[in-house]
């Protein structure tokens, strides 16, 4: 991915990560740790509980992001053109290769929503079981929505090169161990 690409996909992701809702601390990580053809994986660990990142930016606007904890998931879709009112609620279609679903959504914020794994709703198994899919090399999945907005074609399909970058973020929010961060006062001993 050219630097210019790069950049800007962790600009975006980082647009996409405090407008949904994620908390600002001061002693916040936010590591990335792979990227390829428009998809990157993040390790994030701003005060709350740490998860891991799987972005999709579009480069025109339109970014997708699935976050995997340990404990939940959740899915954001985000349009930067989106101006959407408050607490709103809908239904989004998600069809896959062989299957489609109706699955519900909330407004995150007035760019954003939250697909399936809405507050209070146990239904992180469903966003984990397109994660999982996808690294196994699942087809594109089409998104759906109600209102005006256009189908989007989600490449879940180019994830699958990443599948071992993602497995290590996840053995990594399992490991109790202190994450070592590079920097300039390191030390060997």
């Amino acid at each position: 991915m050219r630097p210019f690409a790069v950049l800007s996909a962790r600009v975006v992701l980082a647009a996409a990560l405090f407008s949904a809702g994620a908390p600002l601390v001061a002693n916040g990580t936010e590591e990335w740790i792979g990227s390829s053809r428009q998809w990157s994986i993040g390790y994030v660990h701003n005060g709350g509980e740490p998860y891991c990142a799987l972005v999709w930016d579009s480069m025109t606007g339109k970014t997708v992001e699935f976050r995997e904890s340990l404990k939940d998931a959740s899915w954001i879709i985000k349009n930067d053109a989106w101006s959407l009112p408050d607490h709103l609620s809908t239904k989004v279609s998600v069809t896959g290769k062989s299957n489609s679903m109706e699955v519900p959504a909330i407004g995150a914020d007035n760019k954003s929503l939250r697909v399936w794994s809405l507050p209070g709703n146990s239904n992180a198994g469903g966003v984990q079981g397109i994660i999982r899919a996808a690294l196994s090399g699942m087809a594109d999945i089409n998104v759906a929505f109600q209102g005006n907005e256009p189908d989007w074609v989600i490449p879940t399909s180019r994830i699958y090169p990443m599948h071992a970058t993602y497995a290590g973020c996840i053995e990594r929010l399992s490991n109790k161990k202190p994450v070592k961060i590079e920097s300039a006062t390191t030390n060997p001993f």
